[in-house]
């Protein structure tokens, strides 16, 4: 009987088969998979060499493989090896490449720590001792010149005001809290600024390094979640990001942390006086505040924002309004307004304000809304040609309040039926235009 004899091709197969195995179970809890990558190229490197040191050994070696490829009898066999290896670094990288929804094994750092140094811009910041110039300038400006100050904080809310609501205001929301009309295509979500764990916890270098380099700059702690926050630094200049940093501060009344406490004291104080001061804000200070950006100064819907919305802020100039209660042509009732602005309008930029306005606040608008109107729809019939100025607005205050209330008997209620009619109707009267 002769001795069975495996051949040095299988022989190599076969070593690399018993290695695999060894490597994936003999070392708990796990191999990592970048680990196990380099040791089994290394074994198939020594396998190789190994095999490859005597020429009858190599030609051995190569025998099955010659065959596969060169016999007509093993033709379906090559036919296979020319589909499956292919199609094996296809799945390979394809598996390497895939978004994985998986929590790490590591926990993830909600703040990944940023870098000690950051170039961009032309320039090398050193994120330890980087802040805020435009913060600065105005704590300098306070111990000398309180309306200068203000001037030059003003100045920089408003820039950064404009530059978020041209650029972010789509994922991080009107609110700015992480609710924009774009906010539920991403994992995670965008950031929620209202949320006092959010920037109220960081210093404002941590917010320029995830501004100018977004969502690539992260760190492997911050995956598999990367963000999707763009690289801004592209886009913006860098006086435009500092004014969007001191805007989202201000508009949601807090101050980023701060190593010098003498700053820290300064800044603080004046957040307070701000915040005070808002409290009691209404009517057209409140609008300027909360409203102008989207409305316009005069209430003509051509504010900074106006432009990159879709459908476009409402027109208060004109008196025409779509959502009402009241009947037939006539102006919407106060009660109509004032559910706008609190509820808001599902599917436009129009946000609703019930959680950073009071009631009060909110009725406050209303006659301010109502002083914009250049077509005399609010203002009462007995008005004389002095009560206006050049432009029609009505200068006194006694606007007209609408009582009527569009009846609402003999409506057709929802139902399978009713549906159906109208549809009828629909293709009978409307369906051509």
């Amino acid at each position: 009987m002769s001795k069975f004899k495996l051949n040095a091709f299988w022989q190599a197969v076969l070593v690399v088969i018993v290695v695999y195995l060894i490597l994936d179970n003999a070392f708990p809890p796990l191999m990592p998979k970048a680990l196990m990558i380099q040791f089994m190229a290394i074994t198939v490197v020594g396998v190789l060499l190994f095999f490859s040191f005597e020429d009858k050994r190599w030609e051995e070696f190569k025998a099955p493989i010659h065959a596969v490829l060169s016999k007509d009898s093993l033709r379906l066999l090559r036919a296979f090896f020319l589909l499956a290896i292919p199609a094996l670094f296809a799945y390979t990288v394809y598996d390497a490449v895939k978004p994985s929804f998986d929590a790490p094994l590591e926990l993830r750092q909600v703040h990944p720590a940023p870098p000690s140094k950051l170039k961009i811009f032309g320039k090398s910041y050193d994120l330890t001792r980087l802040e805020n110039p435009v913060r600065e300038k105005v704590v300098e400006q306070l111990k000398s010149d309180r309306g200068a100050a203000m001037s030059t904080y003003t100045e920089a809310v408003d820039g950064g005001r404009e530059v978020y609501y041209q650029n972010c205001f789509y994922c991080h929301g009107d609110l700015l809290d992480g609710k924009g009309p774009f906010a539920d295509a991403f994992n995670p979500l965008p950031a929620n600024f209202q949320d006092v764990g959010t920037i109220a916890q960081l210093q404002e270098s941590f917010l320029f390094w995830r501004i100018t380099t977004g969502g690539p700059d992260l760190p492997k702690e911050g995956t598999p979640w990367n963000s999707a926050m763009p690289v801004w630094h592209e886009m913006l200049d860098e006086q435009e990001v500092w004014n969007v940093i001191t805007f989202l501060y201000d508009y949601v009344g807090q101050v980023p942390r701060m190593w010098d406490q003498d700053t820290s004291k300064a800044v603080t104080g004046l957040m307070n006086e701000i915040n005070k001061q808002r409290k009691s804000m209404d009517g057209k200070q409140l609008y300027q505040f909360r409203c102008m950006v989207c409305h316009g100064e005069t209430g003509m819907g051509d504010g900074p924002a106006a432009d990159y919305l879709h459908p476009r802020p409402r027109d208060f100039s004109l008196g025409l309004y779509k959502y009402k209660t009241s009947p037939g042509t006539l102006p919407p009732r106060d009660e109509d307004l004032f559910d706008t602005i609190k509820y808001g309008l599902n599917h436009t930029g129009m946000p609703g304000w019930k959680s950073v306005m009071k009631d009060r606040q909110i009725s406050s608008l209303i006659p301010v809304i109502k002083s914009f109107d250049i077509t005399a729809t609010w203002s009462p019939e007995e008005a004389e040609d002095e009560d206006f100025d050049e432009e029609g607005r009505y200068l006194k205050s006694d606007f007209t309040v609408i009582e009527d209330i569009e009846p609402v008997d003999g409506q057709v209620a929802y139902s399978e039926e009713s549906l159906k009619q109208g549809e009828k109707r629909f293709n009978k009267a409307c369906k051509e235009c």
